[in-house]
């Protein structure tokens, strides 16, 4: 059994998945990258708190994706897609009114951390659909098909994102109130259910205790996660203070970069697809595409022009094509069908440690390197090429554990 090359014969709530990711991405993507801006910009907030906040920020998202996943595991996927996402569409508003007249820090807070709450509870219940509806072989091509649509959004939200932020950022969240509208509009029309759960009676979720001492594999790709979640999290928050904050650069840069980030994982993924089905296994592309995070940290190190951006933005794009859909296809492949949903929350809970820490100590070492970013942009590389080493040693369990389940499934066609 090899993962495969294909999109002709993928389930047609895929698609829809798909074009929802689109729309999502499109309108909420902007908010992500300039809410930094917010707290240090608008509210004049330190660099360590703001990087508390956003850390704050991920440990909540984790936990509630950890009982998001059991939950989605007994009540189905389609309830939790669809109305999950209503609360949103007040959520963001509540951002644009907090940015627009930004009178309580404690309002901005509380309104942005409701939409963490909110994106949280959906995630799982995505994740698990696409396993759902397609097999252990097409796996790889349907998260790769969500992340392209995804991606296409992303390609265009954070230039219109950047162009509003120069009117005013309240702009940006309102937009984003308007899309989760859709969002939900959508989902509520077009997507039926993709899992029926067993029986009530059956025991349904899986607790920590039960992963450490039963799926040991499943620690050491969690532990691996962990690690390059903290560094890769510089990408992100830590690229947008030292772009804007630091280097007094324009927004509209950031919008560039991630634009080009959207459009390359559209030119790039398919044919990073092609590679990972034709040869090795998506734990050694995870090892290779660390490999490619590390290399952009170092181009970040060089005097930060718009051509070094996007330089670097560049080649960790083509790291994120082969990490970013490897992890719910190794994650849903190993997990068991009546848990895929619990496996994604556990997953995401403690990788979430990696971004807490990632986003506290990345703009604390940013504000104390400050004068010597070079520094502190190699520190960064070193530390993800180590984490991409890890994932290449990993490679022969992975290989073992695929190996099992191929058996397992033979016996099952056979007892049929």
């Amino acid at each position: 059994m090899e993962y495969r090359y294909n999109f002709r014969n993928l389930d047609s709530r895929l698609w829809i998945l798909a074009v929802v990711r689109f729309i999502r991405a499109f309108g909420r993507g902007s908010t992500f990258i300039f809410l930094p801006l917010v707290f240090i910009s608008v509210y004049h907030m330190s660099f360590l708190l703001a990087g508390l906040l956003l850390g704050l920020a991920t440990i909540l998202m984790s936990s509630v994706q950890y009982f998001s996943g059991q939950w989605t595991d007994r009540i189905g996927r389609r309830a939790i897609l669809v109305y999950s996402q209503i609360p949103g569409i007040f959520a963001y508003l509540a951002l644009f009114f907090a940015v627009a007249y930004p009178v309580s820090a404690i309002f901005a807070i509380v309104s942005w951390y409701a939409t963490i709450v909110i994106n949280a509870v959906q995630y799982p219940a995505v994740q698990a659909a696409v396993a759902d509806i397609t097999s252990v072989e097409d796996r790889l091509s349907g998260f790769t098909l969500i992340r392209l649509t995804a991606n296409l959004g992303i390609a265009v939200g954070p230039l219109v994102g950047a162009y509003l932020a120069g009117y005013g950022l309240q702009y940006i969240f309102l937009i984003a109130s308007f899309v989760t509208m859709v969002e939900v509009i959508m989902l509520y029309r077009l997507m039926n259910e993709t899992y029926v759960p067993p029986p009530s009676g059956s025991k349904i979720g899986k607790k920590l205790k039960e992963v450490y001492r039963g799926d040991r594999f499943f620690l050491l790709f969690i532990i691996t996660g962990i690690l390059l979640g903290f560094f890769t999290r510089q990408r992100g928050t830590s690229l947008t203070v030292y772009t804007v904050v630091l280097q007094n650069l324009p927004f509209l840069y950031l919008g560039y970069i991630w634009a080009l980030n959207g459009f390359l994982v559209v030119v790039l993924q398919l044919p990073a697809l092609r590679a990972m089905t034709k040869w090795g296994n998506p734990m050694m592309w995870r090892g290779i595409g660390a490999i490619f995070y590390a290399l952009s940290f170092v181009v970040l190190s060089f005097v930060p022009t718009l051509g070094i951006l996007l330089l670097s933005m560049t080649i960790s794009t083509v790291g994120e094509d082969f990490v970013s859909p490897t992890t719910q296809t190794i994650v849903t492949t190993i997990a068991p069908d009546h848990l895929k949903g619990s496996y994604i929350g556990i997953y995401n809970l403690f990788i979430s440690l990696g971004s807490f820490t990632g986003a506290l100590v990345g703009l604390w070492l940013l504000y104390i390197l400050r004068g010597f970013s070079s520094i502190y942009w190699n520190y960064i590389a070193l530390g993800t090429l180590a984490v991409a080493l890890m994932f290449i040693l990993l490679t022969g369990a992975y290989k073992k554990r695929f190996s099992e389940l191929e058996v397992k499934e033979v016996k099952i066609s056979a007892s049929g």
